[in-house]
């Protein structure tokens, strides 16, 4: 029995350190998301084991820290990161960006730390879902 896909469409998702929202998703398993990282939060280090993943920052800088290292990345600036490797996300500046995926699946999440005690648990459940016209987006 396969277990059925959860998608987020016009959903805010809430998140410790802000929140995303779905803006794009094409037939061929690629999604857009739009993430508002606010001034100094951070997503947790995590990796997607299935996933290829590009970030696009629209707005304001940001670090993206691996296990070993890191790179600033500010206002249109891009970066790739591929499947299985653990990163994170630190707002340096309120933060607007654009997460590329492929293939969609939120729930290919692996949190290794996270300073909103979110370690090993899945993707936001649905009591963190805003409708997007809450005012939020």
């Amino acid at each position: 029995m396969s277990k059925s896909k959860t998608y987020y469409d016009n959903k805010i998702v809430k998140k410790p350190w802000g929140f995303e929202y779905v803006v794009y998703r094409d037939s061929n398993k690629l999604v857009v998301t739009l993430l508002n990282i606010e001034h100094n939060k951070s997503t947790s280090l995590h990796c997607h084991p299935n996933k290829n993943t590009g970030f696009v920052v629209l707005d304001g800088q940001t670090k993206l820290s691996f296990i070993r290292g890191g790179v600033d990345i500010y206002g249109l600036n891009k970066i790739n990161i591929f499947r299985s490797r653990f990163h994170s996300t630190y707002a340096v500046t309120d933060a607007f960006i654009f997460e590329i995926e492929t293939p969609e699946d939120k729930e290919d999440l692996i949190r290794l730390e996270d300073s909103y005690g979110r370690e090993d648990k899945p993707y936001e459940s649905s009591s963190h879902h805003l409708p997007k016209n809450d005012g939020f987006a």
